[in-house]
């Protein structure tokens, strides 16, 4: 694996190639995606060449045990083979017609025409602040593309119709162009590199070190390459936007998306649900309000937000350039957005605005309700934790898991800065305690505290599940500063947890009779909740419980759990179905699920080493 630093050089040279020579840049390009599938398939036909040399050996020698050596090779030809197709889904989203809002349409075809751009098969409209075009081969690799527009309602109702105009001519420079035909392509090869190493890694053999030691070596390449292009597509569909409006109209809009989107981001979504702390239910209409909001940001805010907008840099985790970069190559300023009286959605949507309002108000309500909820039970929760222990310490010291109970309250309900000197206080106390460290190590990277970082890195090294949220935290801090050198440390970690996350997932979907089965070890107490879930089931009449030995993720306990169906309450037909509804309902993730009726020999198996059911009607 690359380093950042060396990875950022590399597409510093490919950019510097495709402005000097851009015809030998495609050409590379084209030829790196050619030498990836022409390896895949190379080994494909090997492996297959050496099936056939096989099966010629067991005809000659009339000796069946080779047939087994065969199924290697052909087992390796069928995963590279299943790895090389990859579907892309089509968008999500709300088909608009053109009976429904044929203003829209007429100012889409109208856009269309003057960037000479082929026509789209489907308008989809979604809840984001975001507007794409994408064409999906309806064939796989033989093409036939489906276009789709697909157009975010608070766009619409954030921008005056001249943006959301440059923003659609924007979106259609990429599609006059191919590059969404091209975005697609590499798309696919990334995910079939992807597909295929996740795949391999999990046979754990010599096939995928045949692998992975040519696409370490070629994937930074093709990805550089294919990255440079990605951005240059934007710069020249910001041309086209300008082509079709005016640098000054493609300016304006690229200012009002960058600046909105910050203000997003920054302040409104923590504003809109910090309401839950008081409030039990969601707002009535809040897809409304937050159209609204995007709409009617305060001055000060967008100010803030267009300084924040203006001050990112371009990096490497985004194909689009940064908004100062993008103002720049079209040669204009950035403006503070202006205040204005009609909005796109206004104009070109009429009386289906309001109809398509409310179909995403009542979307959001169903979706936001259970977490608005939970988040207003747990806030009360901790206002009452606060007001009890911060009587509690006026008369007795508090113990360590009271007091760092007593941060975790006042951080929820005050802040991070308030709940520091009671975690300082803490890790005092106690040194090594992970969560604490892990906590104030947050706390001060939020305040852009270098020091944060060693808090983290302990904790970290202290409890086996800080590792992967403490690496992912450290990544980012450091990346948003341009520390690459750090970064790797941290990637390196991330990569290692999810290898260690996939093979522990696999390894607890099967049982195999050398598996060492031990007694489950939960206190009555620890046990309530299997006991609910079982319970809440209805059609279970027994259930054995047992711990098992595991090789990946050793503090997550691995359990297989033995249930006995009522055969009057549920028919055969319909165990399938009550499993996996309680492998969504037992509290461990790493839980294996058996019928006594599946898997007889496993299950008395299990019931020996139980002994007596955690769960009974009879």
């Amino acid at each position: 694996m690359r380093s950042l630093e060396t990875y950022r050089d590399l597409i510093v040279r490919v950019e510097e190639l495709a402005r000097r020579n851009p015809f030998r840049y495609r050409a590379t390009l084209a030829a790196l995606a050619a030498l990836g599938f022409a390896y895949v398939i190379g080994i494909v036909l090997l492996a297959l060449g050496g099936v056939a040399v096989l099966l010629g050996l067991v005809v000659l020698s009339h000796q069946l045990v080779l047939l087994k050596l065969a199924l290697i090779p052909l087992a390796l030809s069928a995963l590279l083979m299943k790895s090389l197709r990859v579907r892309i889904p089509p968008p999500d989203g709300r088909r608009l017609t053109r009976e429904e809002a044929p203003s829209l349409f007429a100012e889409i075809e109208c856009v269309r025409k003057a960037v000479k751009a082929k026509s789209v098969h489907e308008v989809i409209l979604t809840p984001d602040f975001n507007a794409a075009v994408t064409q999906i081969p309806r064939l796989g690799f033989l093409g036939w593309q489906k276009r789709y527009l697909i157009l975010g309602l608070p766009l619409l109702a954030a921008l005056p119709p001249y943006q959301f105009r440059a923003v659609l001519a924007h979106e259609f420079g990429h599609l006059a162009a191919n590059h969404a035909r091209f975005s697609n392509w590499v798309y696919r090869v990334r995910k079939t590199w992807e597909r295929m190493l996740q795949s391999l890694e999990l046979t754990n053999g010599s096939a995928l070190r045949l692998f992975t030691w040519f696409f370490e070596k070629y994937a930074p390449y093709f990805n550089a390459y294919s990255f440079v292009l990605a951005r240059a597509n934007e710069y020249e569909a910001d041309r086209e936007s300008a082509r079709v409006t005016s640098r000054e109209d493609a300016g304006d809009a690229l200012v009002a998306v960058y600046a909105k989107g910050e203000y997003l981001e920054s302040d409104f979504w923590k504003t809109f649900y910090r309401r839950a702390d008081n409030q039990p239910q969601p707002p009535t209409q809040p897809f409304v309000e937050f159209v609204s909001g995007l709409r009617s940001i305060p001055q000060q805010a967008s100010e803030t937000a267009l300084t924040a907008a203006l001050a990112r840099q371009t990096g490497l985790e985004d194909t689009h350039p940064c908004l100062a970069d993008r103002l720049e190559a079209l040669g204009v300023q950035p403006r503070p957005p202006a205040c204005f009286q009609i909005t796109a959605a206004h104009a070109l949507l009429g009386n289906m605005r309001a109809q398509l309002l409310a179909e995403f108000d009542r979307a959001w309500r169903d979706s936001i309700a259970r977490p608005w909820t939970e988040r207003h039970a747990f806030m009360q929760s901790m206002k009452e934790k606060l007001t009890l222990y911060a009587a509690a310490a006026r008369t007795r010291e508090l113990t360590e898991d009271e007091q760092w109970d007593f941060a975790s309250a006042i951080e929820g309900v005050k802040g991070g800065k308030a709940a520091k000197p009671i975690l300082d206080v803490l890790l005092r106390r106690a040194p090594d305690h992970a969560p604490a460290l892990y906590a104030r190590g947050r706390i001060l990277l939020e305040e852009n505290d270098e020091r944060g970082a060693a808090d983290i890195e302990r904790a970290m090294a202290l409890d086996e599940e800080a590792r992967e949220p403490g690496a992912q935290l450290l990544y980012s801090y450091f990346y948003s500063r341009n520390d690459f050198s750090r970064c790797d440390r941290y990637r390196n970690t991330l990569e290692e947890t999810r290898r260690e996350r996939e093979q522990a997932a696999e390894e607890r979907l099967q049982l195999e009779q050398k598996d060492v089965l031990e007694s489950h070890g939960l206190s009555a107490q620890q046990l309530q909740p299997w006991l609910e879930a079982l319970a809440v089931e209805g059609s279970v009449k027994r259930a054995w419980l047992v711990r098992r030995h595991v090789k990946h993720l050793l503090k997550s306990p691995a359990y297989v759990l033995i249930v006995q169906f009522s055969l009057l309450s549920l028919p055969t037909f319909g165990r399938g179905r009550a499993m996996a509804r309680l492998s969504e309902a037992v509290p461990a993730w790493c839980c294996l699920i058996r019928s006594t009726w599946d898997q007889r020999n496993t299950a008395r198996r299990v019931k020996k080493i139980a002994g007596t059911p955690i769960y009974s009607t009879i």
